[in-house]
């Protein structure tokens, strides 16, 4: 059981805080109890007379007056019980500690029980509200990876149906090993979207089969590909750049030369990701809807990545620039 379902275990929660609280209270008292010659377990007996009233009294005020009262707005009816409650308290407990033997309880002590056994309860209150919303917060975000990782499938593969039925009519001979080509991709695309992370390794040699499945259709493309760093032992989400060099194919086999250039790299925890690929200023048969992109930002801000994203057209040419700082280590 972790700390926190300990903490929202009502029974658990209270059993430890007031456990720690009975102990500060005999450490306190302690020496001044020890000089009057009693034993332990009198001062034991002494204080858990006069401390679990008192916690009593507390609990019942935050479960019964504050939660269905004050949290409900209903404010008149608070203040009116709130009188009432701690008037009997004050009485009750200027009655009750006499008789228990524990001399008199004065005024401030009492004002100082209330005060923080109030505040105490507002603070677990404000404490339970952020955890509810962060698993909230939690499952959204996984719905959400859940989906948009869903998303690159179907595009990815639409896509390249689209190609090899081109490709069937003009030049079939060399459709087996497109094909044996895309289902590598494919088997990647699916074992990769069942994980949160993955190598960032891995990551790249998907990069470079998807290019080489490209190169395969259009032989004028010039691709060129720099990867430093060591990559063995970071992760980085599946299927992240495919996005990125999704667009910088499509857009490039329009151009009559069309070009790639990748450049990865990696150090220090620190990842820098730079493609660039020429495009059509004007006279493009392609639109682009810009979802791949979208999807991308999106799921750095879910993955609470910290990141720079940055798109640049510089005459003929596009550049799209990631860096990605403190990546994840494999455990």
């Amino acid at each position: 059981m972790t700390i926190l379902n300990i903490y929202k275990n009502f029974f658990l929660r209270n059993l430890i805080l007031n456990t720690i609280l009975f102990l500060l209270i005999f450490v306190c008292v302690y020496d001044e109890i020890k000089l009057d010659g009693h034993p332990w377990t009198y001062m034991v007996s002494k204080i858990a007379i006069g401390f679990f009233p008192c916690i009593i009294w507390i609990t019942s005020f935050n479960l019964f007056v504050i939660k269905p009262f004050l949290f409900k707005k209903r404010v008149k009816t608070f203040f009116i019980l709130f009188v009432l409650y701690w008037t009997t308290f004050y009485y009750f407990m200027g009655w009750y500690f006499p008789f228990s033997g524990l001399g008199k309880f004065k005024t401030l002590p009492i004002i100082s029980l209330v005060v923080n056994g109030i505040a105490f309860y507002f603070l677990h209150s404000i404490i339970m509200k952020k955890v509810s919303q962060t698993d909230k917060d939690i499952m959204n975000f996984k719905s959400e990876l859940s989906f948009l990782k869903q998303q690159l499938n179907p595009h990815f593969l639409l896509n390249a149906m689209n190609n090899l039925y081109g490709e069937s009519l003009s030049e079939p001979d060399k459709l087996p090993d497109r094909i044996l080509n895309l289902s590598d991709l494919l088997r990647y695309q699916i074992e990769a979207t069942k994980k949160d992370f993955v190598f960032v390794g891995e990551e790249i040699d998907f990069i470079k089969k998807y290019m080489e499945y490209y190169t395969f259709q259009n032989e004028r493309l010039a691709i060129t590909q720099d990867y430093e760093g060591s990559f063995d032992n970071f992760e980085i989400p599946p299927l992240f750049f495919l996005p990125l060099v999704e667009n910088a194919v499509k857009f490039s086999a329009e151009t009559p030369e069309p070009f790639i250039n990748v450049n990865l790299k990696l150090a220090c925890r620190n990842l820098t990701f730079t493609l660039k690929n020429n495009f059509l200023e004007s006279g493009s048969r392609l639109s682009s809807t810009g979802i791949g992109i979208e999807n991308l930002k999106r799921r750095l801000e879910v993955y609470g990545l910290r990141h720079e994203f940055t798109c640049k057209k510089e005459k003929n040419t596009f550049t799209v620039k990631l860096s990605i700082w403190n990546l994840p280590t494999a455990v």
